[in-house]
């Protein structure tokens, strides 16, 4: 990504790129400043094409092999074609064919959210362009991000505070920019942001709430448990959902249980989540022995088992979860 960000800056960007990632918003973002490359240089309207789903190659390549129109270069950009994951065979073998003579002036640009590495046109593109992966940033680089963007609109927010937005609304790009927007019109007469400012104006993840939840089964507090998911489905969540989270607090907290030594940064990359989340499983995981870690798993797929196949409602489900774990009233 820096390599892309470099040669925009630099005006020498490549003729063929891939990206993807599970970082939407920066994938979005670089779209965007290609299109801005382009016009910069000439007539955006005329210069840019955008192909979407599975469009005809044909096409593709007819608009590859396009001269750009009072302009240097033109752009193409093809988004989750399908040609780079199974199921386009044929139209895989004539793209792969057509990567080999892109002209010096045609950017070319795919966009996938289904990737095959071993895909021809994936080891295509790598010979002839470049792979641009956007991985969910570091915590530290979330940070940065929102004390940077924060600053751009002339409101401070300490690191500490940065740090809860993200744990009380997710890591999630999108999501925090929609959440940073919010702050920055609530807190525009003082210019700082506090803990108390994100409790009040933003929208609180799902995941924190499940945090919570659990949270009180290791209290042994079931009235809170139930106040919680009695919340929850007010505010229209979904039993399934809420279960599946619930199952996946206890499969992260049975992980950092047998971690053996390991660092929330270890732990979190082989779980897919960030490492100020597995530090707090690693503190609720106290609460738990191995085994009834290993049980609670077992009960939420029992519950899941029982929903699938009509034996009990969902919302039923979840309340018996909490009535097990959730200890005295």
């Amino acid at each position: 990504m820096k390599e892309l960000a470099k040669a925009l800056e630099q005006g020498s960007p490549r003729n063929c790129y891939l990206f993807y990632g599970e970082e939407k918003y920066l994938i979005d973002m670089y779209e965007e400043r290609m299109k801005k490359f382009i016009a910069l240089k000439g007539e955006a309207s005329m210069n840019i094409d955008v192909f979407v789903d599975k469009e005809s190659v044909t096409n593709i390549t007819n608009a590859i092999e396009t001269m750009p129109f009072f302009c240097e270069q033109r752009l193409v950009i093809v988004k989750n074609s399908g040609l780079l994951a199974s199921g386009r065979k044929d139209d895989s073998a004539l793209m792969t064919t057509a990567l080999k003579d892109i002209p010096e002036s045609t950017i070319l640009v795919f966009i996938e959210d289904n990737v095959d590495k071993r895909s021809t046109v994936y080891k295509a593109i790598s010979q002839v362009g470049e792979l641009v992966e956007f991985k969910r940033p570091t915590e530290s680089e979330l940070v940065a991000w929102i004390s940077r963007e924060m600053k751009l609109k002339g409101i401070a927010i300490e690191k500490g505070v940065a740090l809860y937005l993200i744990r009380a609304t997710s890591a999630n790009m999108e999501t925090l920019s929609t959440e940073m927007s919010k702050l920055t019109a609530y807190c525009a007469d003082k210019g700082q942001v506090t803990e108390a400012d994100i409790d009040e104006v933003c929208t609180k993840g799902i995941e924190l709430k499940i945090f919570a939840l659990v949270d009180a089964f290791a209290h042994k507090n079931r009235s809170r448990a139930m106040g919680i998911f009695e919340n929850l489905m007010e505010a229209k969540e979904s039993p399934i959902l809420v279960l599946s989270l619930i199952a996946r607090q206890f499969r992260f907290m049975l992980a950092c249980s047998q971690a053996g030594g390991k660092s929330s940064s270890e732990i979190g990359s082989a779980l897919g989540a960030p490492p100020f989340a597995i530090r707090e499983c690693m503190k609720q995981a106290r609460n738990f022995s191995e085994a009834e870690l290993v049980q609670a798993m077992k009960d939420c797929l029992e519950a899941d088992v029982g929903i699938k196949t009509g034996r009990i409602g969902d919302r039923l489900a979840v309340e018996v979860l909490i009535g097990r774990y959730g200890g005295r009233a």
